[in-house]
């Protein structure tokens, strides 16, 4: 990678840890929330619905003004408007405000991946690795978040966990005046993973473009791959706390929830760099396939485990979970030109954090109505549905390649 590269995935790995470590305070300080406001699994699930929705929602309107504004101006928005956000939340006098500012936190955050990617996918020549860099550095956000919001919410209340997180968020906006990130006319006509698209077939066929089989059978796999991760995530730290007895100083049960979920989510790194280096590598679809049909046994698992059994499955649960990302992110960019990529990761992510977000809601009310442990029972036939999309995505690459 050329020193500018280099720089990029370097602000945008940064960036990445942040925006997803804004939304798993939420999470990691869910038993405090519990507590202050008095609600059930249900209730809670469904705010952090809202949170996500919005993430997710924003996400689609994201990857357009990217297309006009840039993405130097929407990184400022993106992060000084989050941390603006996350103040108000910390200062939030009541339920409304707190779940107001929660919804303009996820809203702001929503234009990060669309932007993101596509700048990666348009101005790194090996985008591959720089997807699964990006990725890793995700899961150290990932990892950190859970942990960081969980112990000092623990000691000082999650209001100050809110607090603290507005100051990388100025950080970020900060560094992002000094880094390039215009996209030349030579680059916007690089061509993607497959033959390029021809202009006739732009011009008149422009919005179907973003429908084809393959982009539809992507969308709906980064859907349901987003819902169990949404399912799992929201009550992960209090399903720890729960179902483990493993003791650290004196740590209580937020700190103990935060910190184990934190290290599970952290072996994502892993998973992220594993699954970069795949997408570089001939027959993505087919390795695509063979990781979907390990993920399920591993989420269904941790419905039935326990302790150390528990840990070490929601590891590996996680590890394929996120190797899966970049190579989606991959399979996007083959399907794409770059003129329509920042639309399209749009319409990707909305699937993903605005559809997907909907696990929240629906695992908050099995949790509240059958228990905790079936919410994984049932995360885990929604995994199960991956195998036959990504087998429709591969005999469709097949066809393909016979009739060239």
């Amino acid at each position: 990678m050329t020193r500018d590269e280099k720089m990029i995935v370097a602000l945008t790995g940064c960036s990445h840890a942040l925006s997803h470590g804004y939304l798993l305070i939420f999470p990691a300080v869910l038993l405090l929330l519990q507590k202050e406001f008095s609600m059930g699994y249900l209730g809670l699930g469904i705010i952090s619905n809202i949170m996500f929705f919005s993430y997710g929602l924003g996400a689609l309107p994201g990857g357009m003004v990217y297309n006009r504004l840039g993405p130097k101006k929407l990184y400022l928005i993106c992060f000084f408007g989050s941390a603006l956000a996350s103040l108000l939340v910390a200062f939030s006098p009541d339920f409304l405000l707190f779940t107001a500012g929660l919804a303009i936190l996820g809203a702001l955050g929503s234009v990060y991946h669309p932007l993101a990617n596509a700048l990666i996918t348009s101005k790194v020549k090996e985008y591959g690795k720089g997807l699964g860099i990006h990725g890793s550095a995700g899961n150290i956000g990932m990892g950190a978040a859970p942990f960081i919001a969980g112990l000092i919410g623990s000691y000082w209340g999650w209001r100050y966990a809110y607090l603290f997180f507005s100051l990388p968020g100025i950080a970020l906006a900060v560094w992002s005046l000094f880094i390039e990130m215009t996209i030349k006319k030579e680059e916007q006509a690089k061509p993607s993973g497959n033959p390029p698209i021809h202009p006739s077939l732009q011009d008149s066929r422009r919005f179907w473009l973003f429908f084809t089989v393959p982009l539809l059978l992507i969308y709906l796999i980064n859907m349901l791959h987003s819902f169990s991760f949404h399912g799992a995530i929201t009550f992960l730290p209090t399903y720890m706390a729960k179902y483990t007895s493993i003791k650290i100083f004196s740590w209580d049960s937020v700190a103990l929830g935060g910190m184990l979920s934190g290290l599970a989510l952290f072996t994502g790194i892993f998973g992220q760099y594993t699954g970069g280096v795949l997408a570089q590598k001939p027959r993505l679809e087919r390795n695509f396939l063979i990781l979907s049909a390990l993920s399920f046994p591993f989420i269904l698992s941790m419905a039935w485990t326990r302790d150390y059994a528990l840990f070490f499955t929601t590891i590996f649960f996680f590890f394929l979970n996120f190797a899966l990302q970049p190579m989606s992110n991959v399979l996007l960019a083959h399907n794409t030109t770059v003129e329509m990529r920042g639309t399209a990761f749009g319409i990707f992510f909305f699937a993903a954090f605005g559809i997907g977000s909907v696990a929240s809601s629906v695992a908050g009310y099995i949790a509240q109505n059958f228990g905790l442990t079936w919410v994984f029972v049932g995360l885990g036939f929604t995994t199960m549905l991956l195998v036959p999309l990504a087998f429709g995505l591969l005999k469709y690459k097949k066809r393909k390649e016979q009739i060239q």
